[in-house]
C-alpha cells in the first residue's frame, strides 16, 4: 500500500481556500459586530433599539469565534470541519431569522423575515453543493494518516 502526501501548497483547490475566506470573513464580522455592541451598547439602548445590545454582542462573539474556527479547519483540511460547516451554517441562518422574529420591531424588519429565511435556506444549499463538489472533496482526499478519521480496528496486543 502507498503512503498519500500532502501535496505542495501551490495545488491546494483554489476552491477551499476561496470559501475557508468567506467563512473566516463571516468569523471576522461577526467579531467586529460584537465589539461594535459591545462598545456602543449604551448608546444603542439611548437610541431604543428593539434588542439587548450586550446579548446581540455576546451571540455574535459565539458566531464569530465559531466562523474563524472552521475557517481555519476548511484551510487545514480538518474533517471535522469538512463535517459539519453546513449544520454551522445553517444553525447560523436559523438563528438569525428568530432573532429577526423577536426583535423585530417595525414593519420593514418583519416584512424581511421571509426574505432572510428564504436566503437562510439558499445559503444552506450552497454550501451543501459546494462541499460535495468534485474540487472540494478532492482537496480533502489527500490527506497524511494523523488526519484521517480512525478506524475501527484494533491495534496489535490490544
Amino acid at each position: 500500500m502507498t503512503e498519500q502526501t500532502l501535496p505542495d501548497s501551490s495545488s491546494r483547490s483554489w476552491a477551499l481556500w476561496t470559501f475557508a475566506l468567506i467563512i473566516t470573513l463571516t468569523g471576522g464580522y461577526n467579531l467586529l459586530l460584537a465589539w461594535d455592541q459591545a462598545r456602543h451598547a449604551g448608546d444603542y439602548r439611548d437610541l431604543g433599539v428593539s434588542y439587548p445590545p450586550l446579548m446581540r454582542a455576546g451571540f455574535a462573539l459565539f458566531w464569530g469565534i465559531i466562523f474563524l474556527r472552521f475557517g481555519l479547519g476548511l484551510a487545514r483540511r480538518q474533517q471535522w470541519a469538512r463535517r459539519w460547516i453546513v449544520v454551522v451554517v445553517s444553525n447560523y441562518g436559523a438563528f438569525s431569522v428568530l432573532w429577526l422574529i423577536v426583535y423585530a420591531a417595525s414593519d420593514f424588519g418583519r416584512d424581511q423575515i421571509p426574505f432572510r429565511a428564504v436566503l437562510a435556506v439558499g445559503v444552506t444549499l450552497l454550501t451543501a453543493l459546494i462541499m460535495r463538489w468534485g474540487r472540494m472533496r478532492q482537496a480533502f482526499e489527500l490527506l497524511p494518516p494523523d488526519t484521517r478519521p480512525a478506524s475501527n480496528t484494533r491495534a496489535a496486543g490490544e
